[in-house]
């Protein structure tokens, strides 16, 4: 099943559903590949019972769907996967507090899976081969900034058609291909924690 990069919300029970924590967790592992609920359950060290009742609940709402089945040792296994990579709520719904709440949930959960990649990463990821930052295959750094919100728009729109450059833009050469895990996290804060970020 090919996923849709983003998936508007239509109406407050798909909404309700989503703003719910342990929904949004398991959403966050059906959007990078498709999972049994066994699977699930055993990721989030819960009942199968448990998960299984919050998985039907997303397919009832069609933000996830069935994508294979596999017959293992007298068992059928059924594969689910999320119908796209993000959810977004239409206009519409913007001014519900599940709105909020899952828009909160939501950068919480990208937030933890970005602790497990690293903590899962290959321990050669972390090993500096110079001591110049500019010749490091991996990158992590924290910004505050101050400007307009269409500087942010901008900023936004330029960092969205960077990324968009190198995933559509093939290597020439196969053997040189390495995957790399990127994580953006960006919003509006009451004021700034960095005391001096001129660096």
């Amino acid at each position: 099943m090919e996923q849709k990069a983003i998936h508007i919300l239509e109406n407050y029970e798909q909404l309700k559903v989503i703003s719910d924590p342990l929904r949004t967790k398991i959403l966050m592992f059906l959007v990078e590949k498709p999972h049994t609920v066994h699977q699930l359950a055993h990721l989030l060290t819960l009942s199968r019972a448990k998960v299984l009742y919050h998985v039907r609940e997303l397919e009832k709402h069609d933000l996830i769907r069935l994508v294979r089945t596999e017959e293992q040792g007298g068992n059928l296994l059924k594969y689910y996967q999320a119908i796209a990579r993000g959810y977004i709520p239409a206009d519409h719904l913007l001014n519900f507090i599940e709105t909020k709440e899952a828009t909160r949930q939501s950068y919480l959960e990208v937030l933890d899976r970005a602790k497990t990649r690293v903590l899962t990463a290959p321990t050669a990821t972390f090993s500096p081969s110079s001591s110049n930052v500019e010749d490091w295959m991996s990158l992590s750094l924290q910004k505050e900034l101050t400007m307009s919100e269409a500087d942010f728009q901008r900023f936004a729109t330029k960092y969205r058609a960077l990324l968009d450059e190198f995933t559509r833009s093939p290597s020439l050469d196969e053997e040189d291909k390495k995957h790399f895990y990127i994580m953006t996290t960006a919003f509006a804060i009451d004021e700034p924690l960095f005391e001096n970020d001129d660096v």
